[in-house]
């Protein structure tokens, strides 16, 4: 599909005849031929070039001298090996009989995982009906008894793409069972002693091939071509400029000095100071920790893996900017430097669109000043929300914006190699995401007018002379693409995307403008002003261009392209198959355009009448209406300290949303009227210049004394009247620029102590570039810091005291479920069916209750946050539905005052009543800390008391907060009042003693050299930390894990990261048990933050596996089967 052109950009200027041509351009010719023949076939047979595999096996047994045990992990990125064999001496299961017990399991022994995931070799307890048993996944490929099993040579078993199976050799006992049972493998595991493994001898082993298909680099037959295939493009590019030089049109131009280009104008001042005050204040989006992360393992990894999801699978072929992000983040992965390309890419943007594209457009660009600014603002309306932070959005505008420019030149200038520049650029845009198909929306729409200008030079040059060097650039992306990854290996990554999803059809393309609609960060209202207006933007052009064939002194080639290529990219944006609303960033530029050439047309409709100016505003005051029905969101923590996040805007009362309805609607009623004056009236009579047309000598000359009075009175009119009709895009999109930045501005100042994402940028200037980590505040040990009673009373006793009655050791419910949260479909990230809204009822890791070792009060309740059962006491209500229940502990001690002890905190669960940051009231049972000031004697002076600051949710474990500062520094105890006093069996209340906590930072806590599993949402707020490694197919297990707020843990993290999509979350789920951390926000201690959760692994004693590592050729169509979960998977949307 292409665009229509003028006549004008394809007719040729006088040329040289081709016979009049020197012998270099003959040579010229040749080389461009055979240069861009070569380099085209070379980039081409790239991804079918051999390569390099580094492969990776794991044996067992690995037992370390004066081990304490025979155990090993290695957890497999891809989850099951890619082959596994293991044999077991008969004898072996012989001397397992005497006790029973596990020979070797694929996760730990006596665990749900490796009962439900693992492969495992059994011994049954002795006894009647005492066996062998083989099994995988819960599924039992074969059982001997134990005496037929004794008279075996060895057992034998295999995992493999064929199938799973085992045969006890020497007997008739074997099974199998089918491929999509292969074993998850965390490592090796027994409950043989290490003696028992080196009595067995030799015949006792496991071999498994680590699944390493996509850690591949190029061969060298493959570098080698990949290095001739460039150089010949380079070639063809340099013999295609020698041509363009001898044939190129050359058009005459006003001649502009390189000052006058670059000297800057206030609008450019506006856009770029804007830019950068926005990468202070709030650039960034939802992805940033997750491309963050990527690039910090890349190089360990040996590829770009997509690492949170997939399997390990690579980004390729979409991989080259975030590889370019994985260097660049090895000098410093502070926010602000991570930033800095993403704010070149808008200020090089800004200047191609004023100083090329805008000027192509028409001289009523100039004409019209505020058509520029209208451009500007539309610019950094889409800019701030939409392609801003890490992800490849901006890279994509700035790809689709040199594409533009390209082919003007090459259309203004008959020259050839801007077209296949306009080519590069398309494709390496291509290369950054699937959305880059922009791009070639631009070089479609523009099809017609570049082709008509190689065939008017076909004869001087000769049309494979230009097309082939043409062709060679776009296919330059090919190589960059494959240039560590084979044709297999990428067909396989995109098929593991499609399979395990989120994936939508091209027929489900009206998702992505549903998500705009519904309220989350994905469709927030700043999202949907920019979008809102870009649409309307697209049909006004369209109608005025269909209308009259052009706009005045608009040039109606540049704009038929603009608008093809905005409408081609739609279609090809359908065939993506995410619909994340933050694709449509990459419209920024093109936007910018339609909103310069909107304010001229506007003006231009508003010249002949002032109905039609009426009519637009109706329009887009009703399109500010809608998108003002969404709340203000921003990811975390971006939302932190801005207004309207949990509604819509809101001033005195009035729904904005509201007003602007009413507004479009008086202005419609408006335009109807001045419609239907029209039909009587006739225009000009009585000297109505709002019927009539604005003239432009009228306009210009209004001063001469040639004039009349009501000439010129008219004149002034018209002019306010176009001065009016330039004027709506600007200010609305200005506000809306303004506005963004200045919630952000105040959510810095109005929050001095605390973390915000501004003021962590404003920190790293000064030194402090590790982000939350320095904000956060870690309780590393609950048990030290609980205090004792005043009156020296145990701790089992003091918790309970005079005037209680109610409150036992048996009173806290078994099961603590919180209300459910609910999260609204379309956020990005979130791999629940993309339709569907996501609920859950989950609690934070041991805050959900459950059963535990008795405390020293004899409560059998499991105790959250690490608080030991041996020195912790815990009372509660549940279950006293008689009478009401109350609580008085004894007076606790108070420590001397220190900085690093802020607060007074104690566990509590149940319902408690609280008032939120917003001022939302929690319904529950009240919950207070009395303070007083105990005398020498033992008597009490002055008295006060504390409500809580509940983090929530109510029900299960939470740390309730009470600042030290609120305290009198008089007083020196504090003691628990509870008051339950309602009897309904689900409110009650349940404490543990008080605690004055000493707190370190998360920085101090966790440092920058343990692994951490980071999640997606969080690595850019934690740039000091390290994300766990992938090396040789194998995880490096972590020991912490940072997540956001419950909502978008349970959301996003849990969904996204999980086991069953091939997520970082198999390494806890089957090798790890977790500790949630008491943790506190610096400044806030109301604060959500996250949570810090610290790991232990469940096997101890299980050193990681030593690897067996080599390299293997493999051809460009090798493939090894497909991973394991896409014959199973149960995630896919």
């Amino acid at each position: 599909m292409s665009v229509p052109t003028s006549r004008s950009e394809s007719e040729p200027a006088q040329r040289p005849a081709a016979g009049d041509a020197p012998r270099g351009v003959a040579v010229a010719r040749i080389a461009a031929v055979v240069a861009g023949a070569v380099g085209l076939l070379l980039c081409l047979l790239t991804p079918l070039l051999p390569v390099q595999q580094t492969t990776a096996s794991l044996d067992w047994p690995q037992v370390q001298p004066n081990a304490q045990s025979a155990n090993t992990t290695a957890s497999l990125v891809s989850q099951s090996p890619a082959d596994l064999t293991a044999t077991v001496p008969c004898s072996v299961l012989a001397h397992a009989a005497q006790s029973g017990g596990t020979v070797f399991s694929t996760l730990p022994v006596g665990t749900g995982p490796a009962r439900n995931l693992g492969l495992a070799v059994t011994v049954g307890a002795p006894g009647p009906g005492q066996a062998v048993t083989v099994s995988s996944r819960n599924t039992v490929i074969t059982t001997a008894p134990i005496d037929r099993a004794r008279t075996c040579s060895q057992l034998r078993v295999w995992s493999n793409t064929t199938n799973v199976g085992a045969r006890f050799e020497g007997t008739d006992i074997a099974g199998t069972i089918a491929t999509e049972n292969r074993p998850v493998m965390g490592g090796v595991f027994t409950t043989l002693t290490p003696a028992d493994v080196a009595a067995a001898g030799p015949g006792l082993r496991l071999h498994a091939e680590i699944d390493t298909r996509f850690e591949l680099h190029p061969a060298p037959l493959k570098a080698v071509a990949m290095t001739i295939g460039l150089l010949c493009v380079l070639a063809s590019l340099v013999a295609l400029w020698l041509l363009d030089r001898r044939f190129g049109y050359h058009r005459r131009t006003p001649h502009r000095t390189l000052r006058q280009i670059v000297r800057p104008r206030p609008v450019d001042v506006a856009v770029i100071g804007g830019l950068v005050l926005w990468t202070f204040l709030g650039a960034g989006s939802s992805d940033d920790g997750y491309i963050l992360s990527m690039g910090k393992v890349a190089p360990e990894a040996g590829y770009t893996a997509n690492y949170y999801r997939f399997f390990g699978a690579p980004e390729a072929p979409f991989d080259w900017y975030y590889t370019f992000l994985s260097h660049w983040a090895s000098v410093s992965a502070n926010a602000l430097w991570m930033r800095l390309p993403m704010l070149a890419a808008g200020v090089v943007v800004w200047l191609l669109l004023s100083r090329v594209l805008l000027p192509r457009l028409g001289p009523a660009i100039r004409r019209y000043p505020l058509a520029v600014w209208a451009a500007a603002a539309m610019l950094l309306a889409f800019w701030f929300p939409l392609a801003s932070g890490l992800r490849s959005e901006p890279i994509i505008v700035l790809g689709t914006i040199v594409t533009w420019a390209a082919v003007e030149r090459a259309v203004a200038t008959h020259r050839a190699l801007p077209a296949a520049i306009a080519a590069l650029a398309t494709g390496l845009t291509l290369g950054l995401a699937p959305q880059g198909v922009i791009a070639a929306a631009l070089l479609l729409a523009s099809s017609a007018a570049v082709l008509r200008v190689l065939v008017a030079r076909r004869r001087e040059a000769g049309l494979a002379a230009l097309v082939l060097p043409i062709l060679a650039a776009g296919a330059v992306i090919v190589p960059i693409a494959f240039r560590d990854q084979s044709l297999a290996s990428v067909a396989e990554a995109i098929r593991i995307r499609l399979e395990v999803g989120p994936a939508a059809p091209w027929t489900q393309e009206y998702l992505r403008f549903f998500f705009l609609t519904v309220n989350t960060n994905d469709g927030s209202l700043v999202r949907r002003v920019p979008v809102y207006l870009f649409v309307m933007c697209l049909f006004v052009a369209l109608f005025m261009m269909l209308r009259g064939r052009r706009i005045p002194r608009i040039a109606p080639g540049p704009v038929w392209r603009l608008v093809g290529a905005a409408f081609i990219g739609a279609a090809l944006l359908s065939l993506t198959p995410t619909k994340w609303t933050v694709h449509f960033g990459v419209y920024s530029g093109l936007a910018a355009a339609l909103a310069a050439v909107t304010t001229v047309a506007v003006v231009e409709a508003a010249r002949t009448s002032v109905r039609n100016f009426t009519f637009f505003l109706c329009g887009m005051i009703f399109a500010l209406a809608a998108a003002f029905a969404g709340y203000n969101l921003w990811a975390w923590p971006y939302l932190w300290g801005v207004p309207w996040f949990d509604r819509q805007p809101v001033l005195a009362g009035i729904s904005f949303s509201g007003a602007l309805l009413v507004l479009a609607g008086l202005t419609g009623a408006l335009a109807a009227w001045q419609h239907f004056r029209m039909d009587f009236r006739r225009r000009g009579e009585g000297g109505l210049v709002e019927d009539g047309t604005v003239d432009d000598a009228a306009l210009e000359d209004a001063d001469l004394t040639t004039h009349t009075r009501a000439d010129h009175d008219q004149a002034v009119r018209g002019r306010r009247r176009l001065q009016l009709a330039s004027l709506p895009l600007v200010v609305v999109l200005g506000m809306l620029v303004i506005g963004e930045g200045a919630i952000f501005a105040k959510a810095m100042v109005s929050n001095p102590s605390t973390y915000t994402v501004a003021k962590g940028n404003l920190d790293a200037l000064r030194g402090d570039s590790c982000g939350m980590a320095n904000k956060v505040l870690v309780e590393t040990d609950p048990n030290a810091d609980m205090l004792t009673s005043a009156d020296g009373r145990p701790a089992a006793q003091a918790l309970v005291g005079e005037g209680s009655h109610g409150f036992t050791p048996d009173g806290v419910a078994n099961e603590l479920k919180p209300l459910p949260i609910s999260s609204a479909p379309g956020q990005i990230n979130m791999a629940s069916p993309i339709t569907q809204p996501f609920t859950s009822t989950a609690a934070t890791a041991g805050t959900g209750g459950g059963q535990g070792p008795k405390t020293i009060n004899g409560s059998t309740a499991a105790l959250p946050y690490g608080l030991d059962p041996a020195r912790t006491p815990v009372v509660g209500s549940y279950g006293q539905n008689t009478v009401p229940a109350e609580l008085f502990s004894d007076w606790y001690t108070l420590p001397s005052r220190s900085t690093d002890r802020p607060l007074i905190t104690f566990a509590a669960s149940g319902s408690i009543a609280s008032v939120g940051p917003t001022g939302k009231k929690e319904y529950g049972q009240p919950v207070n800390l009395e303070w007083a000031e105990r005398r020498p004697d033992g008597s009490l002076g002055a008295r006060g008391s504390l409500d809580p600051i509940d983090p929530g949710p109510n029900k299960p474990w939470r740390n309730l907060r009470f600042p030290m500062e609120a305290i009198p520094a008089t007083a020196n105890v504090v003691r628990i009042h509870v008051r339950d006093p309602n009897l309904g069996a689900q409110d009650w209340v349940a404490v543990t003693p008080p605690r004055v906590p000493r707190l370190r930072t998360l920085q101090e806590v966790v440092g920058s050299t343990d692994p951490v599993l980071l999640d997606l949402l969080v690595g850019q707020q934690f740039p000091c930390q390290r994300p766990m490694a992938i090396r040789n197919g194998v995880y490096e297990l972590p020991k912490w894990r940072i997540l956001p707020t419950r909502k978008d843990a349970l959301s996003t993290s849990s969904t996204w990261q999980a086991r069953e999509a091939g997520g970082l979350l198999t390494v806890p789920d089957t090798l790890l048990s977790t500790t949630t951390l008491p943790t506190y926000m610096s400044g806030d201690l109301a604060r959500d933050w996250g949570d810090l959760q610290k790991y232990t692994p469940i096997a101890e004693n299980a050193p990681a596996a030593a690897l067996t590592i080599g390299t293997q050729t493999r051809s460009g169509w090798w493939r090894q089967g497909p991973i394991r979960a896409l014959t199973n998977q149960t995630v896919k949307n």
